[in-house]
């Protein structure tokens, strides 16, 4: 009864110290992002004050999920400080509660933080990039002209040649490149090709270009009206390219794997390592409540709030470093993003209870 009592207690006090905190950073991140798109877009032709506060709200929901980690950190110490300042902790401590069920609330509470990260706020950020995207296209180009930010190259060996093809913009349902650019490169030789048409059509064994313009070097540039190229290769691996610039949310890869395999979802490491630390977003949460706990729970009202802080800051920005270096290996495939994800949580989570069951036998 005392056990169940308390616990209720704690896990409320525990939402509503995040409630508060995550208000004060929305807050913070409009005013301040709001001031960048100002100072970075406001330039721009087609700008309004009005869509410039659109854009930073819409980019809310990436920051705190991008953040969401060190918040809960920042959260669980300030949670983990006040309950040690009015002896509430060590009174629960002294009724017979063990550690563990002290920390229950605490660490049910960032689990269901994760959670909602995933299934709410990261349809959110899919559909608030969308929107920013959009917007910033409009005021670019306020005529309508579309165009790509990022245009996508890809490498393709034929006949012991390096062909390089990109294309100002794609339209996948007709198989058409439009402004397409191609370099073909002989290593023997070191002879260069490039040729720049108004668009191209993609078959199952050639390329087909329409209003080429042929350069070659020490060469007279050569215009032709349509030429093929015998070259096999598929819309699929330009979509593989330019998804790497497109984040998904929870439910987009759920239904793609209702009818694909797993493997043809991801098409890059980036997009998996991408999946895979959204996923154990809730478990990261708890590693980082666990930290601010192995950090605060030995102290009591009377040693200097500073000390707290400061073995928080060092606890977290060890985790950061590690959480960098591990995205470094993954997206470059020297690991497993599997494995990138894991590593972080895993010798978090083992730190901190091991600290924790010290503290617990003393």
């Amino acid at each position: 009864m005392l056990f169940s009592i308390l616990w209720r207690y704690f896990f409320k006090y525990y939402l509503k110290i995040t409630i508060y905190v995550l208000s004060a950073v929305i807050i913070v991140i409009f005013i301040i992002d709001l001031n960048e798109i100002q100072i970075q877009k406001g330039s721009l032709p087609g700008y309004t004050d009005s869509e410039g506060a659109l854009l930073a709200i819409t980019r809310i929901p990436l920051i705190i999920e991008q953040t969401i980690p060190f918040t809960t950190l920042v959260i669980s110490m300030i949670v983990f400080f006040n309950l040690n300042r009015k002896n509430e902790l060590v009174i629960a401590r002294a009724s017979g509660i063990s550690i563990w069920q002290l920390l229950s609330p605490f660490v049910t509470g960032s689990f269901l933080l994760g959670m909602f990260i995933i299934l709410i706020l990261s349809p959110i950020v899919n559909t608030g990039e969308k929107i920013g995207s959009l917007l910033i296209e409009q005021w670019s180009n306020p005529q309508g002209k579309s165009n790509l930010d990022v245009i996508p190259w890809i490498h393709v060996k034929h006949e012991e040649k390096d062909v390089f093809i990109g294309a100002e913009a794609i339209l996948e349902q007709k198989k058409l490149l439009a402004g397409t650019t191609i370099f073909t490169i002989n290593p023997k030789n070191g002879k260069i090709i490039r040729q720049e048409s108004d668009f191209a059509i993609i078959h199952k064994k050639m390329i087909s270009l329409n209003k080429v313009m042929e350069y070659t070097y020490e060469k007279p540039p050569i215009f032709r009206d349509s030429m093929t190229i015998n070259l096999s290769i598929s819309m699929s691996d330009f979509h593989r390219l330019y998804t790497q610039f497109t984040s998904y949310s929870i439910y987009d890869i759920v239904q793609k794997a209702r009818f694909s395999g797993i493997s043809d979802i991801f098409h890059n490491s980036i997009l998996e390592l991408q999946f895979y630390f959204l996923m154990t977003t809730p478990f990261m949460l708890i590693a980082m409540t666990l930290i601010a706990a192995s950090v605060s729970l030995g102290f009591n009202h009377s040693v200097s709030s500073r000390i707290i802080i400061t073995y928080g800051i060092l606890a977290g920005f060890m985790l950061y470093t590690i959480i960098i270096v591990m995205k470094s290996l993954g997206k470059a495939g020297i690991i497993l993003p599997s494995v990138a994800t894991s590593i972080p949580i895993i010798s978090t989570i083992s730190l901190s209870i091991f600290i924790l069951l010290q503290k617990e036998d003393c």
